[in-house]
C-alpha cells in the first residue's frame, strides 16, 4: 500500500534538476506574494483614475516585465524588478483591498482561500500530468480570450453591461486554465535547459495575482 502511495505522489516525467529548480521558483513566488500583500497593505487612499493614470500604470507594468524577462540585466536587477512589479500590483489594487475588508472581511478571506486552493489544485494537476499532455489548453484559451474581447466590444459598440455572470465565470475558467498551461510549459522549458527562475516566477505569479482579481 505505501509502495502504492508513493508512486502516486512521485513526479515520474519530471527531473531531479527540473524538481529542484520548481523548488526554488515556488520559493520566490511566495516571496512576490508577500511583496504584493505589502504594496496592497501600503495603498490604503490613492485610486488609479482617469485615462492618463491608467496609461502610465500600465506602461510601468510592461516595463517591469521587459526589464524582468531581460537576460542582459544582472540577477539581482531582475530580482528587483520582479519585487516591483508584484509590489506595484498589490499598490494598484489597494484602495480596493482595504474598501473590502472595512466592509466585508470574510470575503477577502474567503478570495485568499479560494485563490490558494484553486492555485494549488491546478497546478498539482499540472505537475502530475504527463509532461505536455495538457499544453493543448493554450488553444483552448486562445479561443476563450478572443471571445471575450468581442463580447466586450460588442457590448461597447451596442451600449449594453458585458459584466455578468457568464462572462465573470468564462474570465475565472481562462485564469485556471492559465495556471496548469503555464506550469506544464515552465516545466517543459526546464527540461530543455532553460531553468530561468526570475522569469518563470514571474510567469506564475502573474497567473495567480490574475486568479485571485478574477475570484475576488
Amino acid at each position: 500500500m505505501s509502495s502504492k502511495l508513493s508512486a502516486l505522489f512521485t513526479f515520474k516525467d519530471i527531473s531531479e534538476k527540473t524538481q529542484a529548480h520548481l523548488t526554488r521558483v515556488y520559493s520566490l513566488l511566495l516571496v512576490c506574494t508577500l511583496v504584493c500583500a505589502a504594496g496592497m497593505k501600503a495603498n490604503a487612499t490613492f485610486v488609479v483614475s482617469g485615462f492618463f493614470l491608467h496609461l502610465a500604470s500600465i506602461i510601468l507594468s510592461v516595463y517591469l516585465v521587459y526589464q524582468v524577462a531581460n537576460k542582459r540585466n544582472s540577477e539581482d536587477m531582475r530580482m528587483l524588478y520582479l519585487a516591483g512589479l508584484a509590489f506595484q500590483l498589490g499598490f494598484l489594487i489597494g484602495p480596493a483591498i482595504h474598501m473590502i475588508y472595512a466592509f466585508h472581511p470574510e470575503i477577502l478571506t474567503q478570495a485568499v482561500l479560494y485563490t490558494a486552493t484553486a492555485f494549488t489544485s491546478f497546478s498539482l494537476i499540472s505537475l502530475f500530468s504527463k509532461r505536455r499532455s495538457m499544453l493543448f489548453v493554450g488553444s483552448i484559451i486562445v479561443t476563450l480570450v478572443q471571445g471575450l474581447l468581442l463580447y466586450r466590444l460588442f457590448g461597447w459598440l451596442l451600449g449594453y453591461s458585458y459584466m455578468n455572470m457568464v462572462y465573470l465565470m468564462v474570465g475565472l475558467l481562462t485564469a485556471c486554465l492559465y495556471v496548469i498551461y503555464d506550469t506544464q510549459l515552465i516545466i517543459e522549458r526546464a527540461e530543455h535547459g532553460d531553468k530561468d527562475v526570475i522569469s518563470h516566477t514571474m510567469l506564475l505569479f502573474i497567473d495567480l495575482f490574475d486568479l485571485f482579481v478574477k475570484i475576488l
